[in-house]
């Protein structure tokens, strides 16, 4: 017992020595996607402004950040903030003011420069929570939800997407409303894209129950299936979690979700019981048809669980922990501290 506890606390030692900070700049709520030529792209926030940042060796070194904008009232921490997609010609980044419109930034590569922010909601003022979610299929398309007040003051999802990488985007159109008048004003929705499937989970409010729902396109998100529960226990709630768990798809269309309930961790995978994992919150999810890696934040410090992996171990102290599949079997995970962004490279042979 003794060698496996001393063991447990090497590793964990071992690779809290390796997360680093990426960068002088400070700033909180870092958001990250896999670019072009398997580059790392990253978005984060200090205050009103953001900042773009990317890496072209798989997230060991990222370049100095750029200043994007600067949004008068921006929505950040807490789970708000900048939101950020690669696509084959441009990347676009997603930002709400306090007074509840949701703009986006578009990079255009082949200038390299950052053109003026567009307003995409088509109501004035209606996202004043804060919440949005950005995905693309890695071409030319790309594709928003939030959290949308508008006609009667309830908190719904909403959508809109580009076909042409930013420039333009459709007029809005309503994915969910809960049948019991909301759904949680106070959750950040995830959204993936893979082909022309578009996975959405959110936390519904039904009969006084925040639980996690899922609702899938097949038509490049023309029209969503009903939203399915996830898991089968349920969650009784007066109050604000704010944690939004989030989803992974992999290569072979398997879903695996991670949300919180109470204080504790789950995974689930659609029609299934889900899983106890741990303690914790604002967990992260990355999967690929060979390993998973689940982050989250428990007692001041980021944790890792990893297929074969028999306990979790710390990465080290932050909070807001983001992973995202680098290749089949390494990943990066990205979080914060004291307004410093750090990051470490997962690797699924390394437990």
């Amino acid at each position: 017992m003794f060698i496996r506890v001393f063991f447990v606390l090497l590793l964990s030692t071992a690779i809290v020595q390796a997360q680093q900070a990426l960068f002088p700049t400070k700033g909180i709520q870092p958001a990250i996607c896999v670019g072009e030529n398997e580059s790392v792209e990253m978005v984060f926030g200090k205050r009103n402004e953001f900042y773009y940042t990317a890496s072209n060796d798989k997230g060991k070194t990222f370049a100095s950040p750029v200043l994007v904008d600067s949004l008068p009232g921006l929505h950040l921490g807490v789970s708000r903030g900048p939101q950020i997609a690669s696509g084959l010609n441009s990347t676009v980044i997603t930002s709400i003011d306090k007074q509840g419109n949701l703009y986006a930034s578009i990079l255009n590569r082949k200038t390299n420069k950052w053109q003026k922010r567009l307003k995409i909601n088509d109501v004035t003022d209606i996202a004043k929570e804060g919440f949005n979610a950005l995905t693309s299929d890695g071409k030319n398309t790309f594709f928003v939800i939030w959290l949308d007040l508008r006609e009667d003051k309830q908190n719904k999802i909403y959508r809109a997407f580009s076909k042409d990488g930013g420039v333009t985007w459709s007029k809005n159109k309503l994915i969910y409303r809960s049948p019991d008048s909301t759904v949680c004003e106070c959750c950040q929705p995830s959204i993936l894209m893979k082909d022309n499937q578009i996975f959405i989970m959110f936390r519904n409010w039904i009969d006084g129950s925040r639980d996690m729902y899922v609702t899938t396109s097949n038509d490049s998100g023309n029209t969503f299936q009903p939203a399915e529960k996830m898991g089968l226990g349920t969650w009784k709630l007066k109050a604000c979690p704010m944690d939004g768990g989030g989803i992974s798809v992999t290569k072979s269309g398997v879903l695996t979700s991670v949300f919180r309930r109470e204080n504790q961790l789950f995974t689930a995978k659609r029609g299934e019981a889900e899983q106890l994992l741990a303690s914790g919150r604002n967990a992260s999810i990355a999967t690929s048809d060979q390993t998973a890696f689940i982050t989250w934040q428990d007692q001041g410090q980021i944790w890792l669980s990893q297929t074969g992996q028999e306990q979790p171990v710390s990465l080290g102290m932050g909070r807001y922990p983001k992973v995202i599949m680098l290749n089949d079997g390494e990943a990066l995970c990205v979080w914060e501290e004291k307004e410093t962004i750090k990051g470490m490279i997962l690797s699924a042979g390394k437990k």
